[in-house]
């Protein structure tokens, strides 16, 4: 058997016959070759002239890139160029999590030595996610955040995840006085001893998740009461059993907006008291969760808008829990309630209100909320039907906010009851200045209903001679 051997030289041989010009069968074969260098040759040029343009772009355009990784991916595209050896060193974010590695050894290690390695530049981000840290580990995790502090961190985000109220982890009282600290969120059981003075200098966002707070020292008390130029607070988390009295004390001059979404466990004879001075509060929120054992002292002269969740509670809301006057000098509120008790304070300032209602009295409750809010020209009202509650009753004298100020009513997820109708059909006829009333027909309610329900809105008599009646799935 014939073997024929390609050679980018060919033998002499090979190359004195064919220079004698007498044709040969390896003639074709030797062409063939000299095709496949030229190719070689063209392919060599060509992957010359292609550049690597990741590694053409500038430093700080490839760290951008790469803060967009968690630390741990962005150590290793060291492996995609020589340049990129060392950028990692200098990312600006820095996102741990314990979650990542087989053990937590593993971790502590790779974090120490992240910050080890790390260049001078300063650390804008610091993402810590430690889930049930062992208390030997406390000196170390410490050690991260004071270096982030020396490295003029601005964000800081620290999750040492504590789920039972055996274990305490104390902040570094650096923390306190850091100058560049603008958002500080945290989330664990821990305890702070802030100095008197010169706390949080330019902290202006502060999310706070309190898991099983210590009654026997005034952490929270000190942390919310030593922010100077704070602008936006969150407190969440939930607050176990046997704590009889627990006092929340928020002193923020320039504290613009507020969220307490706070999960009680008992209602036995606890008590939580907030006392609030925020003068220039904008926006309160107080989402879902259980506020019938929560008292209120509210210094918020500025308030512009309220969202006030009370659907959760297991007890009735007493009103004259402060929570309502508190808040009555806003100008929009959405109120959400099932179980509603007490008076209504005068909402002078109120422009534009929502209502979800259910219980026993929400009836009764719109009758006041339109009563004592004299300048109300929006009005959303969704009704829960899924309690038992009071037939409608129209008050004897029409509201004032009726006859002079309420220009828009929406009654959403309508589904046609008798009660219903009785309120859309008073609303309606004695609205004397309504430009528009809009209807949001309940999910499932059949074709045929809407059509007849459309037929019998048409004939309701109207107060208002500009008022068109929309009605929408």
């Amino acid at each position: 058997m014939t073997s024929i051997s390609i050679c980018h030289s060919p033998p002499p041989s090979l190359r004195s016959l064919n220079g004698s010009g007498i044709n040969h069968p390896h003639h074709t074969v030797d062409r063939a070759a000299s095709s496949s260098d030229s190719k070689r040759v063209s392919m060599s040029k060509s992957k010359a002239r292609v550049k690597d343009r990741i590694s053409a772009l500038p430093d700080e355009v490839v760290c951008k890139i790469l803060s967009c990784l968690d630390i741990r991916s962005a150590v290793r595209t060291t492996v995609l160029s020589p340049r990129w050896n060392n950028l990692w060193t200098s990312l600006p974010n820095l996102w741990f999590c314990n979650g990542y590695f087989i053990d937590d050894d593993a971790f502590m290690t790779f974090v120490d030595r992240v910050l080890f390695f790390r260049d001078s530049s300063d650390i804008k981000k610091f993402y810590l996610d430690f889930d049930e840290p062992k208390e030997d580990d406390f000196p170390r995790i410490e050690s991260w955040i004071c270096t982030a502090i020396r490295r003029n961190v601005v964000e800081l985000d620290l999750s040492v995840n504590l789920y039972t109220d055996d274990k305490i982890f104390e902040l570094p009282r650096s923390l306190f006085t850091c100058k560049t600290l603008e958002l500080l969120s945290l989330k664990s059981n821990f305890i702070a001893n802030p100095p008197k003075s010169g706390c949080f200098p330019m902290l202006k966002v502060l999310d706070v998740l309190v898991r099983f707070p210590d009654l026997d020292n005034s952490s929270l008390g000190q942390i919310f009461a030593n922010c100077p130029v704070l602008e936006d607070l969150r407190i969440e988390g939930p607050l176990g059993e046997g704590c009889d009295v627990l006092d929340f004390k928020i002193s923020a001059p320039e504290l613009k907006r507020l969220t307490l979404g706070l999960d009680i466990d008992s209602f036995d004879d606890e008590k939580y008291n907030f006392y609030i001075n925020a003068p220039k509060l904008e926006v309160f929120n107080l989402p879902a969760g259980d506020s019938s054992v929560f008292s209120f002292e509210i210094n918020a002269k500025s308030l512009f808008k309220a969202n006030i969740n009370l659907s959760s509670c297991c007890v009735h809301f007493d009103s004259t829990n402060g929570l309502l006057e508190a808040i009555s000098n806003v100008k929009q509120l959405s109120l959400s309630t099932r179980n509603l008790e007490g008076g209504v304070p005068a909402f002078d300032n109120l422009n534009h209100l929502e209502l979800t209602l259910g219980g026993s009295t929400c009836w009764r409750y719109l009758i006041e909320f339109l009563k004592r809010s004299q300048n109300l020209e929006y009005l959303v009202i969704k009704h829960d039907c899924g309690f038992k509650h009071e037939d409608f009753t129209p008050p004897e004298f029409v509201p004032v906010c009726m006859l002079s100020h309420l220009k828009t009513i929406t009654i959403a997820s309508f589904k046609g009851s008798q009660d219903n109708m009785r309120v859309a059909q008073y609303l309606l006829k004695y609205s004397e200045v309504l430009n528009k009333m809009i209807f949001t027909i309940s999910e499932g309610l059949p074709r045929a209903e809407e059509k007849a329900l459309y037929k019998e809105f048409l004939m309701f008599e109207r107060g208002s001679k500009t008022c068109q009646v929309e009605i929408y799935n």
